[in-house]
């Protein structure tokens, strides 16, 4: 078709932008017409007309289904492997990244491409990720269903008019053929899904699948394996700013509480879900949010309420009644994992444009689903690095196809399933961080205590906002603090607005000894989580690092890994450099100092506010002089992880508590 002839033919925009790009030169895309960056009211009318099972609700959102996929599909994602960036991805058994060669990948394109071009009319949304001028990418997604559009206009940074003449070749590319099935059959292929990313060719493809989100974790993706050449780290985080400039991060899966807690009326939010903390400090990598809204009530969340039910978001998979359409978010018959895209100006505390400094406090959110964690601790940076490398949650009902009930899991540094390095790259740069900025790092349990859903109670809301209260406004600072047995977690004795019991784990539990089994079970599961990253650890970090980050974890993985540590330092080959990157990260690390002993036992420990019985924030790491090197100790070491899983295996055994795996066996690596 000659561009005259596509110009007759067309009810959309001068195609020219499109067909010039050397993306579509190379993949063939020839349109039939094209509609670029409407404005809401445009894909609105589009949407009514073209899109089946899409209404206007009686507030405005613009409702609609998304078939039979309702949540991410994960073990369909590919990242494809090839030459000059496969070294640098996390490959392997327990690794989120599924490869795919270079030939399924374009015959994946081809396939999207082919149907784009039958579809009476395509809809590019041309955009920025990245709020950082500095840091700033330019993304096209290109799809054909409106209500994707709009979810594409409300999630990236929209350009100006003159920004928009001039925005040239993007930097990547997403194709969005959801409606269009993959072909099961082709190499790499799980089912009729597939979400391949090309690093090489800078593109994302989409089939099989309708899930908005899909397209927003693909960003993420991307994001993740450039933004730490840059001496950024990209987090799964909420990022709210109070009104002296105290920022702060809340990083956590989805389902765990970030966009609710960052929600706060009192400190305006920079963002809901995903940022990254640089050399200047903290910035939103998009404009929209894209939040549950299962069970949302006006009197409990006023904010999101209006953000949410006003004409501009698009709601997913919601129900609503026939006459009136008035939404009932409390019908979970699609899903529980009921969305709302809207821009972040829907919120009228929005903070804008979306940075911020360098973070006061860092909180990391732990949805527990064994019913052990406390509801709030302070960390150390080596227990910062540790958690945030472990990433130990739940995931929550409706957030990926299958999940049904909450499920304990371990997902490296709260995002598992969109990582591109190995996660201790990401950890060392969050401790490097922490230290320079002189941030502040605490645990939140947003999960349950007394037990596991159906036995303990969910810890309200209510509780969970006054801990973050006091946070922010120095009260925990001056509490006094106890040791936690087995997990070392510093564990305020008080809390103002919150009753004492709430903060200590075991006064919920009618049964003691389950409570200590449970215990030890967690602690078991995080020994055995953290195997995955000791081989190679030394070799992506380095010795020192290592040290720091195990000495952050449970009594009993502080003496056994670190053995393992000296063991593959030792078989290590001396002329073994790390990247510039890295060897920065080390030099600007402290050398360690002397290691406290720790005692283990059933009952809290006391401590100083300050913590000082710990290695304190800016404090030395442990030395390689106070491990363990005798045989007897590792003796020792051995029948205490031994004892610590037989206890684990027995307590799984009676509660049938189920522990999701991060990568589901049999599928190429």
């Amino acid at each position: 078709m000659t561009m005259s002839q596509f110009a007759i033919s067309r009810d959309g925009d001068d195609p020219s932008f499109l067909l010039n790009s050397a993306f579509c030169r190379d993949a063939g895309f020839e349109p039939k017409a094209v509609c670029r960056n409407l404005s809401p009211p445009k894909l609105y009318a589009k949407a009514l007309a073209f899109e089946p099972n899409t209404q206007i609700t009686s507030s405005g959102a613009l409702a609609t289904t998304t078939g039979n996929k309702t949540g991410r599909s994960p073990r369909d994602k590919r990242i494809v492997r090839e030459p000059g960036f496969e070294d640098a991805v996390w490959w392997g058994e327990h690794s989120p990244n599924y490869e795919m060669d270079e030939g399924t990948f374009l015959m994946n394109r081809e396939a999207a491409v082919d149907y784009l071009n039958t579809v009476d009319r395509v809809y590019v949304v041309d955009g920025y990720a990245n709020w950082d001028s500095q840091c700033r990418m330019k993304i096209r997604v290109v799809c054909s269903r409106e209500h994707h559009a709009l979810f594409a206009h409300n999630m990236l940074i929209r350009p100006t008019k003159h920004e928009l003449a001039d925005f040239g070749e993007p930097d990547f590319v997403i194709w969005n053929a959801g409606a269009f099935a993959a072909n099961k059959y082709h190499r790499y292929m799980s089912s009729r899904t597939s979400i391949a990313t090309s690093l090489k060719h800078r593109q994302v493809v989409i089939l099989g699948t309708e899930y908005a989100g899909e397209m927003k974790k693909g960003v993420f993706t991307l994001l993740h394996y450039y933004m730490p050449h840059r001496d950024v780290l990209f987090l799964h985080s909420g990022c709210n700013i109070g009104k002296e400039g105290d920022v702060t991060l809340f990083l956590g899966l989805s389902g765990t509480g970030k966009t609710t807690l960052s929600s706060d009326p009192a400190r305006p939010l920079i963002g809901d879900d995903e940022h990254c903390w640089g050399p200047k400090g903290v910035f939103n990598i998009e404009a929209g949010c894209y939040a549950k809204c299962v069970n949302l009530q006006s009197e409990s969340d006023p904010d999101m309420w209006s953000a949410v039910n006003r004409f501009g978001t698009v709601l997913e998979n919601v129900v609503y009644d026939e006459q009136y359409h008035i939404v009932d978010y409390s019908n979970t018959t699609i899903t529980e994992n009921m969305r709302a895209c809207f821009p972040i100006t829907h919120l009228p505390n929005a903070h804008i444009p979306c940075v911020g400094g360098h973070p006061h406090n860092v909180i990391l959110l732990s949805c527990d689903a064994l019913g052990v964690l406390p509801a709030v601790s302070r960390l150390t940076v080596e227990q910062a690095m540790y958690h945030f490398v472990s990433g130990y949650t739940a995931k929550v009902a409706g957030t990926e196809v299958g999940v049904c009930h909450p499920e304990p899991t371990f997902s490296a540094c709260y995002a598992g399933a969109f990582i591109m390095w190995r996660p201790m790259k990401y950890a060392a740069l969050l401790g490097n961080k922490l230290r320079r900025a002189g941030t502040r790092a605490w645990l939140v349990n947003t999960g349950w205590l007394g037990g596991k859903p159906g036995v303990g109670q969910r810890i309200s809301l209510q509780h969970t906002r006054t801990i973050i209260d006091a946070i922010h406004s120095g009260g925990l600072e001056s509490a006094q603090y106890q040791q936690m047995p087995v997990l070392d977690l510093q564990v305020p004795s008080s809390c103002p607005g919150v009753p004492d019991s709430i903060l200590q784990p075991q006064a919920h539990w009618t049964n003691h000894q389950d409570y200590n089994a449970t215990l030890a079970q967690l602690a078991g599961m995080f020994v055995d989580n953290m195997q995955v990253f000791l081989q190679d650890g030394v070799q992506i970090v380095g010795k020192d690092i290592m040290q720091q980050i195990l000495a952050g974890g449970p009594q009993q993985q502080k003496i056994s890994q670190q053995q393992q540590l000296q063991m593959q330092s030792a078989a290590a080959d001396s002329s073994y450099t790390v990247n510039d990157q890295e060897a920065a990260m080390q030099g600007r690390v402290a050398q360690p100092g002397p290691q406290h002993s720790k005692q283990l036992s059933g009952h809290m420990q006391p401590s100083t506010a300050d913590g000082s019985h710990q290695t304190g924030l800016h404090d030395l790491a442990p030395s390689s002089s106070s491990l363990p090197d005798s045989s007897d100790d590792d003796l020792h070491v051995h029948s205490t992880v031994g004892g610590v899983r037989a206890a684990a295996k027995r307590r799984s055994e009676s509660s049938a508590v189920a522990v999701a795996v991060a990568a589901p066996a049999g599928a190429a690596k």
